[in-house]
């Protein structure tokens, strides 16, 4: 089973491919796509998703968690922003047919450190935990966000308390 995790943003979107491999989960691959901030907003939108899609063909992913647009009433334009990039996302996971699993930061951040409002920091940290991964690999936040959903988004469909609650859920 492999999961695409995306970190959307219109100056950075995090993405990272993760399997599980035992106990631990494997990152396929990462990185971030930053559309070029000097062009118009459509352009950045199409490089984007022309990113995106490239992704896609690469990693052929069975599902994405794509991080659900938060509210931020100090910062509204921002969340706006972020909501343009995501919906661009939304457009062509659609036309992929990959299956999309929003998942809010919280969940994300409940289901790595126990902590719903755990740190960044707390979280990369976990990410790192979770997969081997070093350090000095140099992974921007923006990518162990996206690995930290990959890896939220696993759990859900991997553990069995989840698909247990999954299961009665109906």
């Amino acid at each position: 089973m492999r999961a695409l995790g995306i970190d959307p943003g219109l100056v950075h979107t995090g993405w990272a491919v993760v399997e599980p491999l035992g106990p631990r989960s494997v990152v396929l691959g990462h990185g971030v796509i930053a559309p070029p901030t000097d062009a118009a907003l459509p352009a950045r939108l199409a490089d984007g998703a022309r990113k995106l899609r490239e992704v896609l063909a690469e990693y052929h992913p069975d599902f994405v968690a794509l991080e659900e647009i938060f509210t931020a009433p100090q910062h509204p334009r921002s969340a706006l922003l972020m909501a343009h990039m995501r919906g661009a996302i939304c457009l062509v996971l659609e036309e992929a047919g990959v299956r999309v699993v929003p998942l809010t930061a919280t969940t994300v951040k409940q289901r790595l450190t126990s902590a719903g409002h755990a740190s960044k920091e707390q979280v990369q940290r976990m990410v790192m935990r979770l997969t081997g991964l070093q350090p000095s690999q140099g992974m921007k936040l923006d990518e162990t966000d996206a690995v930290a959903l990959a890896l939220a988004a696993l759990h859900e469909r991997t553990h069995p308390l989840a698909q247990f609650a999954r299961a009665h859920a109906r």
